[in-house]
């Protein structure tokens, strides 16, 4: 065979090659995502509905990885001398994992009671509540002959007799509606446990498994490119820790405020305080995890819970929010987190508002910490390009300085300039 004919190999054009069937590829992914949204946007949650007892699992063991460091450091290895590192980490994982179950089945064990007390309650008081509005208006309409409220006390009565049938056959389908959702029950117990399995063997081995992933990365990638990387998910997950680690104790202690603040006043005759204080604490504890919103997205239900009781009840836990709410913003929230995140409050709304449209609020915890990497990143890159361009923020500030000073003189002589016609 002639030299000429004879085929060659080049790493060049087969580089080219590969990259031209990965693009190929990209643009069918996003023609289909595209113009076939609801099989893409099917297949999306089937895919994380398989995948979610790993994604749970990940979530688990990232946020329960402060509290087994803080076991194993403090009580273990400080308190017990316990310095063989494999025996104070499965020690650690299995006391951290025992504290979090105990809290959460204490905590169903006298929420659930507390719930249907209420649900009970609010059915028994809503035709007093209408009797009341009712005669509201009858005596408006005595002293106001001229004016209609016979549509508003039609509406009224209405209301009240639908209102009462849901939730008489709420509580009456409860039993009936747990039974027929047994199927999705036990799934979500299967997932659960699996995942629960996941995020051990993650913090048991968390040494390993990242070792491993540095290895793919640094076998996959140039070893600057690899490092960048690295640095990158590093840095994210720093700030993810940070916020969720400092959130936790903050919303911790802003429950627990709300528990003593509410068993204090109930001293005082309040009604509803005392027997509600620990339901509302907790979802004044769990809703305090989304900033800004938090605070209003459990304070509205309460005040609503409280005004079964007497409207006193609700005005004065809606003032007792408040200041809880100013509090916790202004000192405690400051002294925890810090600038954990380093985003400015329009940013931090703007994640949340975006973060809730997009996944509801799991999106409103995550939103936060998301666009804070991607702020820190754009950061990253912006200082890059001005270093490259050599532009510094000094030089900046100066010309913004420099800037500030022409405009202060040529304000100057403009007045020179007036008083002397003067």
């Amino acid at each position: 065979m002639d030299d000429k004919n004879k085929f060659e190999a080049s790493s060049k054009y087969f580089t080219i090659c590969v990259y031209c069937v990965l693009t190929v590829l990209i643009m069918a992914l996003i023609v289909k995502a595209v113009f076939f949204w609801e099989s893409t946007s099917a297949t999306i949650r089937n895919l994380l509905s398989a995948l979610s007892p790993f994604l749970i699992g990940i979530l688990i063991a990232f946020l329960i990885n402060p509290l087994v460091n803080w076991i194993r450091q403090t009580i273990l290895i400080k308190l017990f001398h316990i310095k063989n590192k494999g025996l104070n980490k499965l020690l650690a994982i299995f006391l951290a994992y025992f504290i979090i179950l105990f809290i959460i089945t204490l905590g169903i064990v006298y929420l659930v009671p507390e719930v249907i007390d209420s649900l009970n309650m609010l059915l028994n008081q809503m035709p007093s509540w209408a009797k009341s509005i009712t005669n509201f208006f009858n005596e408006l309409a005595k002293k106001y002959p001229d004016l209609q409220f016979e549509y508003l006390q039609r509406t009224i009565s209405t209301a009240d007799v639908t209102l009462q049938n849901i939730l008489s056959n709420l509580i009456s389908t409860l039993t009936n509606t747990i039974v027929a959702t047994g199927v999705s029950i036990v799934r979500f117990l299967f997932n659960f446990i699996v995942a629960i399995i996941i995020s051990c063997y993650l913090l048991i081995d968390k040494k390993t498994q990242t070792r491993g992933i540095k290895r793919i990365i640094f076998a996959f990638f140039k070893k600057e490119t690899a490092e960048k990387i690295c640095s990158v998910a590093r840095g994210a997950i720093t700030t993810f820790s940070n916020f969720f680690d400092g959130k936790m104790l903050d919303s911790l202690i802003v429950g627990s405020l709300c528990f003593i603040c509410m068993m204090i006043i109930s001293l005082f005759g309040i009604k509803g305080f005392a027997s509600c204080s620990l339901l509302i604490s907790i979802i004044i504890c769990i809703t305090n995890m989304i900033p800004y919103f938090g605070p209003f997205l459990g304070g509205i239900p309460s005040v609503l819970l409280l005004c079964i009781y007497s409207p006193k009840s609700g005005f004065v836990f809606a003032i007792l929010i408040i200041v809880l709410q100013q509090l916790d913003s202004n000192v405690i929230e400051p002294k925890i987190l810090g600038a954990s995140t380093g985003l400015r409050p329009l940013w931090i709304i703007f994640a949340i508002t975006i973060g809730g449209w997009c996944a509801g609020v799991a999106g409103m915890l995550l939103g936060v910490p998301c666009v804070a990497v991607v702020s820190g990143l754009m950061e990253e890159i912006v200082n890059e390009r001005l270093e490259k361009k050599g532009i510094d923020m000094p030089v900046l500030n100066n010309e913004k300085v420099r800037r500030n000073k022409v405009q202060k003189d040529s304000k100057k002589t403009i007045l020179m300039k007036l008083f002397k016609k003067k």
